[in-house]
């Protein structure tokens, strides 16, 4: 790139900008795993480097040479980040849990997975989990039958597991089911689990309350809980003539042969 010293060099500023976020995006990836120190000395570096660009802005002394050489500094930081996330998963303990969850090793899943990931707390498993169904689709409620067939899907073929970047005690190779102590009480159609066929412990999230279930997929409803009504900001954003809609989808569950539970 070129330009005189002290005149600013947009596409310099532009590049360091975007590597800035990248990787504040990368951090919030590492500090889902216990990588202890190695994280905190990058998140410091991260704000330092921050804090000098902000500065360097006020001043109008962002100019094209102090531009490139935040930008160079930013993308090495960028990439020992993505060395730090490389050797998280290259990890012994890291292979080891995947190789316990594909199996369904339970008791080996619980020991492994707090050591991986931060945050994750081994506790008693809870009488009943639940799940909420998503009963909208595109700002309308599904219809009926879909929505049963998703139920007995759940019965027959087992809750999947999801991960991305921004899970807390999951990811992409270690994805997990997420659920809840007590039914949401802004979801009409809610799963409820029989803890006991999950097994006596489970992990949880210390941060949220939200536990975690690493397996394949997760073959443990116990029912489906109908909620009696909805809050008032629930019909508004999606008017419908909930009591209707409430009446045939137990009717249809109950059809199906599945245990309707209201509150």
């Amino acid at each position: 790139m070129s330009g005189e010293r002290g005149a600013p060099d947009e596409a310099a500023v532009t590049a360091l900008e975007a590597a800035v976020a990248d990787a504040g995006a990368l951090l919030v990836r590492v500090e889902r795993y216990r990588a202890g120190a190695a994280a905190d000395a990058l998140r410091r570096e991260a704000l330092r480097l921050g804090d000098e660009a902000r500065a360097l802005h006020r001043r109008g002394g962002l100019d094209g040479d102090a531009a490139r050489g935040l930008l160079a500094r930013a993308r090495d930081l960028g990439a020992r980040i993505e060395a730090s996330l490389a050797e998280i998963r290259a990890a012994p303990e890291y292979a080891a849990a995947m190789a316990a969850v594909a199996a369904g090793d339970r008791d080996e899943t619980l020991r492994l997975l707090p050591a991986v990931f931060a945050g994750l707390t081994m506790v008693p498993m809870p009488a009943a989990l639940y799940c909420a169904l998503a009963w909208r689709r595109r700002g309308r409620p599904r219809a009926v039958p879909d929505l049963v067939a998703e139920v007995l899907w759940a019965r027959d073929d087992g809750l999947a597991p999801e991960g991305d970047d921004l899970s807390r005690g999951a990811d992409a190779l270690l994805p997990a089911v997420v659920l809840l102590d007590a039914p949401p009480d802004d979801e009409p159609v809610v799963l409820r689990l029989n803890g006991a066929r999950i097994g006596t412990h489970i992990l949880r999230l210390e941060d949220t309350g939200e536990y975690l279930v690493h397996v394949p997929a997760l073959r443990a409803l116990a029912g489906a809980r109908v909620a009696e009504e909805l809050p008032e900001d629930e019909l508004e954003a999606s008017p419908a003539d909930y009591g209707r809609f409430r009446a045939e989808l137990i009717a249809a569950l109950a059809r199906a042969g599945v245990p309707v539970m209201t509150p």
